[in-house]
């Protein structure tokens, strides 16, 4: 197997790969090359993954407008490259970058009903989250068009205990007690391809449950994997 680099970025060849990256993964990009370099420049975070000197993974974000919390807006893995997990490593190197700097806080948002990505933040980073949004970004194109851009507010504690276990691969026993569990559907993944309406419906019931739990106290603190459902928990826990 090749060996993949994980690196800062370097010159606009490079700032101009990761505007095409994410294109190619999400149909359009946020972020343009001149963005990823003057934000790099002012001191953010422009990363990749390489292989073979090509650019596979990317990972980019900088100092919100909260003292010590860093914003991640953007992750990107090319769809070939899945499954080896270069996303998780990009975020393991996200985090010690930031650690260096002294954020202790990273936040980013993600669509509630992507299981993967749930999977991916939620479980095996530990991050968790308190707020959801309603049409954060309004009506876009992409992978979002004809659908609410809802999202979920993910706050990512870099030294919690939790966080710390899982960078090195050990196991924490959480221990949530009782706790609610929001199941997303079993084909979520295929009725988001070939079911526009279905998937509508989907959401908008997500987003119910989400922020009904929410509103009485309750975070979101893991993400089963199997059943496809967020664990949440009591505040206090």
């Amino acid at each position: 197997m090749k060996t993949t680099q994980f690196r800062d970025l370097s010159g606009m060849p490079e700032f101009r790969a990761a505007e095409a990256l994410q294109r190619a993964v999400w149909g359009d990009a946020s972020a343009s090359g001149e963005m990823i370099m003057v934000v790099q420049a002012e001191g953010g975070l422009a990363a990749g993954a390489f292989v073979d000197s090509s650019l596979v993974g990317f990972v980019f974000g900088f100092p919100s407008a909260t003292p010590g919390i860093q914003y991640c807006h953007a992750l990107a893995v090319l769809p070939e490259m899945r499954g080896r997990g270069i996303g998780l490593a990009l975020k393991w190197y996200e985090r010690r970058w930031c650690l260096t700097r002294g954020f202790r806080h990273v936040r980013w948002t993600f669509d509630p009903m992507q299981a993967v990505n749930a999977a991916l933040y939620i479980n095996r980073l530990g991050a968790g989250s308190t707020t959801y949004l309603v049409d954060y970004y309004g009506t876009s194109g992409g992978i979002d068009e004809e659908l609410p851009s809802d999202r979920l507010l993910v706050d990512w504690f870099l030294d919690h205990y939790i966080v710390n276990a899982k960078s090195e691969r050990r196991f924490v026993d959480e221990e949530v007690g009782d706790c609610l569990r929001i199941r997303l559907p079993r084909d979520v993944e295929a009725l988001m391809l070939h079911d526009r309406k279905r998937t509508l419906t989907a959401t908008l019931a997500l987003r119910e449950s989400l922020r009904d739990a929410f509103s009485h106290g309750y975070r979101i603190s893991g993400f089963d994997c199997t059943e496809r459902a967020y664990i949440l928990a009591g505040r206090d826990r």
